[in-house]
């Protein structure tokens, strides 16, 4: 979505309200794609300006992290190499957990809350349901 800030900057409200992402809804209809009341792409915009990517069925834990190390990083105001600087960590490593090729231990995800100035929460939840038709 990042690309999109540039074009459509009411698109920046991704970055401060990850949720928004998992609101995501498809016009059946085939208009397009919408967020909320403000934020919505129509089918036109999506097949003129769109970028073919690869998408995975299901979010591995990895990218997941990956996604909230990097906007955790970016809210805080700081570089990577700032980020290395504070925790010790090398840079190349913040890299590459930030682009879902890492796997921190407990140890060094620790590290980098503390240098970000947060808490480190791990939490188990219930997997959403599928819904099945009848």
């Amino acid at each position: 979505m990042k690309q999109l800030f540039v074009v459509f900057p009411q698109f920046e409200k991704f970055q401060s309200i990850p949720e928004l992402f998992e609101r995501a809804t498809v016009d059946t209809g085939g208009y397009g794609v919408s967020w909320d009341d403000e934020l919505d792409l129509d089918a036109e915009t999506i097949w003129e300006d769109g970028i073919l990517i690869e998408v995975q069925k299901s979010s591995d834990v990895n990218h997941v992290l990956a996604y909230h190390l990097s906007l955790a990083r970016e809210n805080a105001h700081m570089t990577q190499k700032e980020l290395s600087e504070k925790t010790g960590i090398y840079q190349a490593d913040i890299s590459k957990i930030e682009r879902g090729l890492g796997n921190p231990s407990l140890l060094t995800l620790q590290r980098i809350a503390n240098g970000l100035g947060l808490e480190l929460q791990i939490a188990f939840a219930a997997r959403k349901e599928e819904s099945k038709s009848v």
